[in-house]
């Protein structure tokens, strides 16, 4: 049927309007430009493939969603090990204690963070660096402070001097 002549009998034909909303007029309701469905949008995506690399330079692959957050990324590693025999004497708090991942330079250790962010991408490469945590510098700088004052107060003091 002709889009012209459905058109004519949707606007000549009373009872046929009545039965649309006014805001609808048939060339809306023809052409489908009335309310837009944005569901086509929340289609499921395909999911990122990024390759983790170990400290001793070996990777393997692992998949998140491309609304993943840092944490969301944190147990695709984890789920990775755990499908080895080993994962039950992996300590994942000193593991992630004591190391963290990193994309160019930037440490993801915001949990909450969405690694799209950090304009992670499809294929690209996330590494696991050294990392002194935060309690370990903390207790590191409480240490530090203590020794100076106990033993270097002569020292100090000379210092403030200056």
């Amino acid at each position: 049927m002709d889009v012209g002549i459905c058109e004519q009998e949707l606007a000549t034909n009373a009872t046929a309007c009545s039965l649309f909303p006014a805001s609808l007029s048939p060339r809306r309701l023809l052409s489908g430009s009335g309310r837009k469905n944005h569901a086509y949008r929340k289609l499921p995506q395909e999911p990122l493939k990024l390759f983790v690399i170990k400290l001793d330079g070996s990777s393997f692959e692992i998949q998140v969603s491309m609304t993943a957050t840092v944490a969301e990324l944190k147990e695709a590693v984890k789920d990775v090990f755990s499908q080895s025999p080993m994962h039950e004497m992996i300590s994942w708090s000193h593991v992630w204690g004591n190391f963290c991942l990193c994309y160019k330079g930037q440490k993801l250790l915001d949990y909450k963070a969405l690694i799209r962010l950090f304009g992670i991408k499809d294929g690209d490469k996330i590494f696991f660096v050294q990392h002194a945590s935060i309690k370990y510098e903390r207790e590191k700088r409480r240490i530090g402070l203590w020794r100076k004052r106990i033993c270097d107060i002569p020292a100090y003091e000379q210092l403030v001097k200056l």
